[in-house]
């Protein structure tokens, strides 16, 4: 999907805000405002309200419409960096929206709520790559795993597990997007019982063993991985 095709869908209401953030984050096209050198976008303030923002342009296209309207002066040296994950999932909690294709005509301001889903998914991101990549140090420090559970925490609750060709697993979400495309899958009767607590990872992968065979990472995507038990300890070690 494209990103203009993304922000139609969200804002013709067709898809969530953690939906338009996975389809924005995993666009490889991006031109962000930042001083020559440095990691962090430039903050940008251009509204009566005097909200701070970062805005990031999806295509050389995009960035010469801002220009036209805004003028290159304004906003200021530019860097092309393909992957907009890691910027985001840095991004500073004071920045209050992010302004994309500011200046095209099809462009979108992610405020305040929406914007704290998209840089969850962000930071879940990093970690579904860190673990593609046997990254373990990376993926035991993620603090924001998702797991769902029956009853009442601390009170006789029901950690779920799913059936698979290598034992029973239990789910957890690296973004909330994946806890979404999971929850679909389910009975309107599943969803209503169905309760989340987020974990660390050290929790997640050094717990699992009396519980299950291993951690089934997102089983409904969008980018799923069975952990056994040996990974999951691995995971655990930071190994």
């Amino acid at each position: 999907m494209s990103v203009q095709d993304a922000i139609l869908a969200y804002i013709n209401q067709k898809q969530t805000a953690a939906a338009l953030g996975r389809a924005l984050l995993t666009h490889m096209d991006w031109h962000v405002p930042r001083p020559p050198g440095a990691t962090a976008p430039t903050i940008i303030i251009a509204d009566a309200a005097l909200t701070p923002a970062v805005w990031a342009f999806s295509s050389a296209e995009a960035y010469q419409n801002a220009c036209r309207q805004y003028t290159e002066e304004a906003i200021g040296a530019t860097a092309a960096v393909g992957s907009i994950v890691s910027i985001i999932a840095d991004l500073d909690p004071k920045i209050a929206c992010w302004y994309v294709d500011p200046g095209s005509t099809i462009a979108l301001r992610v405020l305040a709520d929406d914007l704290s889903v998209v840089r969850k998914i962000a930071r879940g991101m990093l970690v579904e790559a860190a673990i593609a990549e046997r990254r373990y140090a990376s993926a035991r420090e993620f603090e924001s795993y998702v797991v769902p559970y029956f009853g009442v925490l601390g009170q006789g609750h029901q950690v779920i597990t799913l059936p698979s060709a290598k034992g029973n697993m239990v789910p957890a979400f690296s973004t909330p997007d994946a806890v979404e495309a999971f929850l679909a899958t389910g009975s309107d009767d599943d969803r209503k019982n169905v309760n989340l607590v987020e974990v660390d990872g050290s929790t997640l992968f050094g717990e699992v063993g009396p519980m299950a065979s291993g951690v089934l990472l997102n089983p409904a995507g969008p980018r799923t991985f069975g952990l056994p038990l040996a990974m999951c300890r691995s995971i655990a070690s930071g190994g």
